[in-house]
């Protein structure tokens, strides 16, 4: 059986880059800088925020373990820094990138599965909450999880940096071209 371990520092890590994850995410329903609309923030909204991001990393690592791989997140300054100024309301361009899981597996195949499997599950979620969405359109919060999701995939899935996608386009071009398809299937029918 699985046995998931986490460090004091991971742990560390983990809680100041959801904390300023969910602060991107509330930029984005705030347009504002009022203290009233952060006052007034629904208990969805930050569980959106929280568990796009988390299910995302925590992911991978269960992946890299279930392969037998130390695996922990670790935030990096330059991240940390353009993830707190893209928490700005009036910042139009949102980045999120405050660090990573790192992994010490050096086959091929399985490391780019463990980097497929956080995207993936972002794809997943997008999709549970625009089913949702589809009974009822009226609810904002199913929307912006839809739509959050959706764009941390996309965001994920460029081919380019320490960035997912890059691992993935490395791994399989195949697999990266499907979900790059369906992440921007999905935001495209998310916005109609």
């Amino acid at each position: 059986m699985l046995k998931i371990k986490f460090s004091k520092l991971e742990i560390l890590h983990l809680a100041i880059a959801t904390i300023l994850v969910t602060a991107v995410g509330l930029s984005l329903e705030n347009s504002s800088l009022s203290l009233y609309n952060y006052r007034n923030i629904s208990w969805q909204f930050l569980i959106i925020f929280v568990s796009a991001f988390l299910v995302h990393e925590l992911a991978h690592k269960l992946l890299a373990q279930f392969y037998g791989s130390w695996a922990e997140f670790r935030t990096n300054t330059y991240g940390l820094l353009v993830t707190a100024v893209s928490a700005i309301p009036i910042i139009p361009f949102k980045f999120i990138a405050p660090g990573a899981v790192v992994i010490d597996l050096s086959d091929r195949s399985k490391f780019g599965r463990v980097a497929f499997i956080g995207p993936l599950t972002n794809l997943i979620m997008s999709f549970a909450f625009f089913i949702l969405l589809s009974y009822n359109p009226f609810i904002r919060y199913l929307y912006i999880g839809a739509l959050f999701n959706a764009w941390i995939a996309i965001f994920n899935l460029f081919p380019f940096g320490a960035l997912d996608g890059q691992k993935i386009f490395s791994w399989n071009k195949i697999v990266w071209i499907s979900m790059m398809a369906c992440a921007m299937g999905l935001f495209v029918m998310i916005n109609s």
